[in-house]
């Protein structure tokens, strides 16, 4: 067997290993969805039928027009948010506000039905030829919290950007680990309270008002929310683009090559989203409310 013989029949086998291995995990994910709609479900039975229809028809809304999912943060409100964590640390971020909270598994009780809900999304997401650092708060959150609250958010999802960009430069772009996750949330909230200067009273009520939200928003999968994220650049590119940075690291050239060949992971992110929402409409309709949802 000649060397090129070799290397097309070790290529194939690689390419086959990873196609099964995706199989396997979209086929796990879909399965995890259905659970988490059951879940989510639950306490939604117990609300006003208007607040649960004025969350489906958002959530319905998301699938038509995933960039819907976000809107660019007015001026007055950066200059407000700045004003309370530095304008020189916000240099370059877009800011954008949402109705939504994002859920994903747990990252501190790994268990399969246990969530980590977010009214913060923090990422530095690479779209086109760029990156771009980006900050989503909860609209509801903006509109009920106080000063102190505000800039406990804000600190927090900008010290964790910090670490996670010095994670980068000193191990390399790769999938942080559950352990890798907590720990820098738990410094980042540390560092959090003691620049905000937040009470142990404020922090509780913050938290409180987490929950709250999260009890009342349009819940939505993270990987669908960052999907969207997506659609967004995508959508308003000629707004966005001035904020874009180029990868300086080797490890970014080669996440970069990564995503610009990997796109099918959006169909996959719309494709939950369907099933989400069908599954938690179907059991909201298992209750003797009798709503008619699906």
């Amino acid at each position: 067997m000649d060397e090129d013989t070799k290397n097309t029949e070790t290529t194939g086998i690689t390419e086959a290993a990873e196609i099964a291995e995706r199989e396997q995990f979209e086929q796990h994910y879909r399965q995890w969805i259905t659970l988490v709609a059951s879940d989510i479900a639950l306490p939604m039975r117990n609300a006003e039928r208007s607040v649960i229809e004025a969350v489906l028809d958002r959530c319905e809304q998301y699938q038509k027009d995933p960039p819907s999912m976000y809107t660019a943060i007015p001026d007055d409100l950066r200059a407000r948010l700045e004003r309370l964590v530095g304008s020189y640390r916000m240099q370059g971020i877009l800011l954008l506000s949402t109705e939504m909270v994002s859920f994903s598994p747990s990252i501190f009780m790994q268990r399969q039905n246990i969530l980590d809900y977010a009214i913060a999304m923090n990422r530095r997401f690479f779209f086109r030829i760029y990156w771009f650092p980006i900050i989503v708060i909860n609209q509801a959150f903006i509109e009920q919290a106080d000063e102190r609250m505000l800039h406990f958010l804000f600190e927090h999802e900008l010290i964790q950007n910090e670490m996670y960009t010095e994670h980068v430069t000193a191990h390399g772009y790769h999938p942080l680990s559950f352990d890798e996750k907590r720990v820098i949330n738990g410094q980042a909230l540390q560092q959090a309270i003691e620049r905000s200067g937040i009470t142990q009273e404020e922090h509780i009520r913050e938290h409180e008002l987490m929950q709250e939200i999260s009890m009342s928003a349009p819940p939505v999968p993270k990987a669908f929310a960052e999907t969207a994220l997506f659609e967004y650049l995508d959508r308003h590119w000629e707004e966005i683009k001035d904020l874009g940075v180029k990868g300086e690291t080797e490890s970014e050239a080669e996440f970069e090559a990564m995503v610009a060949q990997e796109h099918g992971w959006i169909d996959f992110s719309h494709e939950i989203y369907g099933l989400f929402l069908t599954e938690l409409k179907r059991k909201l309709d298992v209750t003797y409310h009798e709503y008619g949802y699906v």
